[in-house]
């Protein structure tokens, strides 16, 4: 392992409840680590110095030299050279600098731009765009008016002048009557006084305190005219105007740049730094780190193998601010701009003095090529009327912002270029709210060419700190806190496809010993024959690619092509929340480069990841993610991992419980042997060559029998078998895809088992025709709309009397082949003999037999549409490379449809967890113990057609989901809060970390605005430890804010592995419903047990406080409804668990639901059920003050008689025990209700007198 640092390499700087209540600030390393040998001057050359004010730390591995003495030479003249350059290019400082020729210039001038000045123009321009307009190189014509307008204000002070003395006259007029009665009467001060802050607020328009204030004068709107990048210059490549067109630098060499306006100004000085700070880099050898003026790239790794570290210190507070200002104009600074970076220097020395230990933020560690810059609002500041302003501008609202407690101080932006880094720094300091920069940053992290890999943001109240939160991501130290809560387990991965194999390595991760058994002799399955690529939004890849993709449009697309089956809504979303990290996880972790991107067939963008060709030869990309994996199965995991292969799984060994609860113990193999486990992972794949009479095809899709395929052997739906012969719920396995191109052999056309025709043939132009020579379906369709098109409109394959499947001709120009890639297509074509060459299309048309003026026809309107953009015929609206009728030297090949995929499978949640169908009080299904599955043996990710890409993607989600909740079966705590039985006082401070598993939009099931959000418990087979109506405290992080929300569980206590709530997502819900509705499974939140009713639900009889109790009442609020449904829940499930139902007194649980309107009523169908299931025990009234026309149940505020009539009586003989929750308004008019009627204080309990958190519930 590399040694950590011992001290971190730089600091990154510039030349409650807010803020968050879990935040901590990071110590620095100590001096020593692992006993090793941190002596830097052993490894690094530095070279250290001063140009343009600035200080500069460059630091470079001394091996890369070939003596110190000359590393250090070296490094100082490179540095020198571009030191200069920036100098007499981009320098505002220097007024012969190429920058300030162009500032000089008239609107008649045109300036062709150094390399340098284009550089840093052109990435200014491309940001200016990105970040619609919040950063921009123009404003300095209004940074030098608010300099000069505080200088003109600062001037009147220290004259006297009249108007100055006349303001202060009137603004210091004394307040009391008296004083004032023999000067001027009250209102006509009164009157002054109003005139003179009009007139101030005309003066000071743009000076704002309060970031809502868009006031600007005259002169700063005719200045923001000129001060923004559109309206003040142009730029001009090779003679064409370039304003509203993306510049590629490889193909326009030549830039010119002219102004708009007499009076605009370029200011490049921070994003000039950037520049020279990423070419320092750049010219250096690696690994090697370059920091100038708080701007900061590495290259490689540091030397001692670690990751370079950046410390970022904490921004000084407002008094630390205004003692600095004061300082500065007793050592002669006249103001009103401030230059504080000495003064910071200085406090910086005079703590360290005191041996006051220095506070940071963050230490941040830097990967190879990333850099890092930070703009803040202390550097340099403005002073005006005692007030201290940001010398940084909002170039979209022309206003400096006054610095405060609440808005923006300082902004860390890491990317892979400096210049990018400081430009967005600067971009979100100019916002000033922390959650608007949050957002724009956001946007960077997708998107664009050089994304966003890490942020800080922070505001002095709190302090308020955001960093960097991907969607779903886990922190280190979240996860190992959850993981240490479990013991090691033995865990049996069935299938060593890319589902067992991710299945494994991250069941080995999470601590668990395992065992992978494969009944082939070798691994891999069909994931190794995959090729078309694996997908993934949000990726570094289509990053720096400058793709844009959304989260919405992959589940669209991913819905749309399983229309017509079972595409389960959180799958979905786990699915897309997790293939960002998927990929991430292949690409990093495993070292496979996943950096060529395509457009298959029913995506809407470039999404689906492959590895580049290898000495021009193209990587199979199945085969070479599942023999990477292979690979570091057996050199890092020795003694984890075991891989048994000839292993076939028979039998999966199981018990069932007196509640008929199934619990998988291992498995049988080869009908002999047993192994046991305490879980089983089954990730054996679908059913596609599965043809015999009694096999899965033959039950579910008898039809298909005898449909060529492209499975191997092997695909016989083992593990569809297995999980049904344990009770396993199936789902959709009627849904079998058939790929719409499958290669057909001439010279073997009967030949059942074909070879995949890939997606990325018909994605790199291939254009299908039939027999006739014509077109009939857009190519990049959906698999099923392309299956069906060839189904429907080509002729069968026919040959010395063989008559075969309907199969279309794909013809590929030169273009499309260079685009599929010279060396695969060399192997279908001369190793495989699957194309055949054409010289121009009467060779096409006399391979097909058809007549040449059709095909020409054809080719002729492709042609058309492909200028047009779209397709009269077929739709097809994308056109990867051309094909017309003069064509030549094209290939041509024969295609069929093929069974392909299995869609249907195992019943599977989002955690993986196999699931069993149930009749139930309040729900259909249970996750059979001990069982977990992934990949295609599992059903409801796909619904009716497999969006191509998601094979590979869900293998590797689903599977590592799977394998580390399969891990986490062995837990040394049964109960995930064991300490829930004491008071919510003691346990407060006690919140543990837990995963989102899902949130449900419940709308049409609970009600209007609801969602039933699941957490994972740490083990899969935990309890919560909770007593029914305890509620639970929920925490979260939302933009630097700590939101707090109490929630009562929908699950009951001894549900396994989750715990649900039912939310608002409306206003409703609280601060924290925003944060839940942005969540995404794996968000990590951090809950606590809390206080509540604990009614003990036992075996024969219900207590509360040690007492029985005979009939229980509910009286329910609005939201109040919220605990009543676990009490319910758990009702129902004791009724029909008693053993002499009979026995229990009729409507021994009886509720009543007021709320103000229909709309708010919630969970209603809940009630229903559990009304309809146990009709003689549970019966619910509900009464609405504001009812819609036609309501017929009771009408206005709950009422004494209601409570006689629809609840429970005060009989000391039923034992009753009231429970209300509510407003507290409610509760209280309920508490006066139950007492008049002669109920006793400990026969009801009041949500709001026993924990005071009502209001949250």
């Amino acid at each position: 392992m590399p040694p950590n640092a011992s001290a971190p390499d730089g600091e990154t700087r510039t030349s409650r409840v807010v803020g968050s209540i879990d935040f901590i600030r990071p110590k620095l390393p100590s001096s020593s680590t692992n006993g090793e040998d941190t002596d830097e001057s052993k490894l690094l050359t530095t070279v250290t110095g001063v140009r343009c004010s600035m200080p500069y730390t460059i630091k470079c591995s001394t091996a890369s030299f070939t003596s110190p003495d000359y590393a250090h030479v070296r490094i100082e003249q490179i540095a020198s050279a571009i030191f200069e350059e920036t100098e007499s290019k981009l320098s505002n400082f220097n007024p012969q600098s190429e920058v300030n020729i162009v500032n000089s210039m008239g609107i008649e001038d045109v300036h062709t731009m150094s390399n340098a000045l284009k550089d840093v123009v052109l990435c200014s321009k491309e940001l200016v765009k990105f970040t619609r307009g919040a950063f921009d190189p123009c404003v300095a014509p209004l940074l030098k008016h608010y300099e000069t307008m505080a200088e003109r204000s600062s001037h009147v002070v220290h004259n006297g002048d009249r108007t100055g003395d006349a303001l202060s006259a009137i603004t210091e007029m004394p307040e009391n009557k008296e004083d004032v009665a023999d000067q001027v009467d009250i209102e006509t001060i009164r009157r002054q006084r109003h005139v003179v802050d009009f007139w101030r607020s005309l003066v000071s328009a743009g000076f704002a305190g309060d970031p809502s204030d868009a006031r600007v004068s005259r002169t700063v709107r005719r200045l923001l005219e000129i001060s923004q990048w559109h309206s003040a210059f142009s730029v001009v490549a090779n003679g064409i105007n370039d304003e509203h067109r993306d510049i590629n630098d490889g193909d326009m060499p030549t830039y010119t740049i002219r102004k708009k306006d007499h009076d605009a100004l370029l200011d490049l000085s921070g994003i000039a730094k950037g520049w020279t700070v990423d070419k320092i880099a750049e010219a250096l050898p690696c690994p090697c780190w370059v920091e100038w003026g708080g701007d900061i790239k590495v290259r490689g790794k540091h030397p001692s193998g670690r990751p370079w570290t950046v410390a970022v210190p904490e921004p000084p507070k407002l008094s630390e601010m205004r003692m600095r200002v004061a300082r500065a104009k007793k050592a002669g600074q006249r103001g009103p701009v401030y230059t504080l970076a000495d003064e910071h220097i200085r406090d910086e020395e005079h703590d360290a003095g005191r041996g006051k230990e220095k506070e940071y933020l963050a230490i941040l560690e830097l990967r190879d090529g990333e850099a890092v810059a930070t703009s803040g609002d202390y550097e340099k500041v403005i002073e005006r009327n005692g007030k201290l302003y940001s010398h940084v501008v909002n170039p979209q609202l022309g206003r400096l912002l006054e610095l405060n407690q609440t808005s923006l101080a300082q902004a860390v932006v890491v990317t892979k270029s400096c210049m990018v880094s400081d430009a967005l720094a600067t971009a979100v300091i100019s916002k000033g709210d922390p959650s608007q920069a949050r957002a724009m940053l956001d946007q960077f992290r997708t998107g664009y060419k050089t994304p966003v890999r890490d942020y800080l943001l922070y505001a002095r109240q709190g302090p308020r700190i955001i960093r960097l939160s991907i969607p779903g991501i886990e922190s280190k130290s979240d996860r190992e806190r959850r993981l240490q809560r479990h013991q090691p387990a033995t865990v049996i991965v069935v299938g060593g496809g890319l589902a067992g194999m991710s299945a494994a390595i991250e069941a080995a991760d999470a601590r668990a010993k395992v065992i992978l058994l494969e009944k082939e002799p070798e691994t891999g399955g069909n994931s190794a024959k995959a090729t078309s690529g694996i997908n993934g939004w949000g990726t570094d890849t289509q990053a720096e690619q400058g793709i844009a993709d959304e989260e919405r449009l992959f589940e669209r697309d991913t819905f749309r092509s399983g229309l017509g089956g079972r595409t389960d809504h959180s799958l979905v979303r786990t699915l897309s929340t997790k293939s960002s990290d998927a990929i991430h996880w292949l690409k990093y972790r495993h070292g496979i480069p996943l950096t060529v991107l395509s457009q298959l067939g029913g995506h809407s963008a470039k999404r689906t990841h492959r590895a580049p060709a290898v000495n021009g030869r193209p990587v199979p990309i199945g085969w070479k993610i599942t023999s990477t994996l292979r690979d570091t199965i057996r050199n890092e995991y020795e003694g984890k991992i075991e891989i048994r292969c000839g292993m076939n799984v028979t039998k999966l060994l199981h018990y069932i419980d007196a509640d008929g609860v199934k619990t998988v113990t291992g498995v049988e193999v080869n009908g002999t042997e047993t192994i046991e486990g305490d879980a089983v992972v089954l990730a054996t794949g679908g059913f596609g060559c599965c043809q015999s009479t009694d096999g899965l095809m033959s039950r579910f899709r008898p039809d298909l029998i005898g449909t060529p395929t492209t499975n191997g052997q092997f695909a016989q739906g083992d593990g569809v078998l297995l999980g049904e012969e344990v009770g396993a719920q199936l789902v959709d396995m009627d849904k079998v895809q058939l790929h719409p191109t499958g290669f057909l052999d001439p010279n073997d056309p009967s030949n059942p088992t074909k070879f995949l025709a890939p997606e990325a043939i018909r994605g790199s132009g291939g254009v299908l025709v039939n027999s006739e020579g014509k077109r009939f379906v857009n190519e990049l369709d959906l698999r099923s709309k392309v299956t069906a098109g060839i189904q429907k409109y080509c002729s069968r394959f026919k040959s010395d009397g063989y008559e075969g499947p309907p199969f279309a001709y794909c013809i590929l120009s030169q273009e499309a082949q260079e685009i599929f890639g010279k060396a695969v297509l060399s192997f279908y074509k001369d190793k495989l003999g699957l194309f055949e060459d054409c010289e121009d299309m009467n060779s096409v048309a006399e391979l097909i037999g058809c007549k040449k003026d059709v095909l020409i026809e054809t080719l002729q309107e492709y042609e058309e549409s492909a200028k047009l953009g779209t397709c009269k015929l077929t739709g097809k609206d994308v056109f990867p490379s051309p094909l017309t009728p003069k064509s030549r030297s094209l290939v041509v090949a024969r295609v069929t449809p093929s069974i392909h995929y299995t869609m249907g499978g195992l019943n599977i949640n989002s955690a993986g967890e196999v699931q069993e169908k149930i009749e139930s009080v309040m729900g259909s299904h249970r996750h059979i113990r001990g069982l977990f599955a992934a990949g295609e043996v599992t059903g409801g990710v796909h619904g009716g057609n497999r969006l191509a890409g998601n094979s590979l993607l869900e293998c590797v989600v689903f599977g590592r989901i799977a394998g580390e909740r399969a891990a986490t079966v062995k837990h040394a705590e049964k109960e995930m809060f064991p300490h829930a039985k004491h008071h919510a006082q003691e346990i407060e401070s006690n919140f543990i970390p837990v995963l989102l598993r899902e949130v449900r939009n419940t709308d049409k099931k609970y009600g209007m605005n609801t969602r039933e959000i699941r957490f994972n418990m740490h083990g899969a087979f935990q309890h919560s430890g909770l007593d029914v109506g305890q509620f639970i405290a929920l925490r979260g992080q939302l933009d630097g804010e700590t939101l707090m929300g109490y929630f009562s569980p929908i699950t009951r206590p001894s549900d396994e592995g989750v715990i649900s709530i039912l939310a608002r997502s409306d206003a409703k819900g609280g601060p924290i419903a925003q944060l839940l509705e942005i969540a995404r499974p794996g968000s990590t939140f951090y809950m606590c047990a809390m206080g509540g009713l604990r009614l003990k639900f036992e075996k024969e009889r219900i207590t509360y406080n040690n007492r029985e109790v005979k009939r229980i009442g509910l009286l329910a609020g609005g939201t109040g409804i919220a605990p009543m449904i676990q009490i319910i829940r758990e009702y129902g499930h004791y009724v029909k668990s008693h053993p002499c139902t009979e026995q229990l007194p009729p409507f021994q649980l009886n509720l009543i639901y007021a709320a103000e309107e229909m709309h708010d009523l919630a969970y209603m169908q809940i009630l229903d059920t559990v009304q309809n299931h146990i009709p003689n025990h549970f019966r619910y009234y509900v009464k609405l003050n504001r009812p819609p026309l036609g309501w017929s149940e009771g009408v206005g505020f709950v009422e004494r008689q209601d409570i006689i009539r629809y609840l429970v009586h005060p009989s000391k003989e039923d034992n009753p025990l009231v429970v209300i929750c509510g407003p507290p308004v409610f509760e209280a008019a309920m508490k006066k209700n139950l007492l008049r009627l002669g109920f006793d204080h400990s026969e009801y309990y009041s949500y709001s007198e026993g924990d005071n958190v009502a209001a949250h519930l």
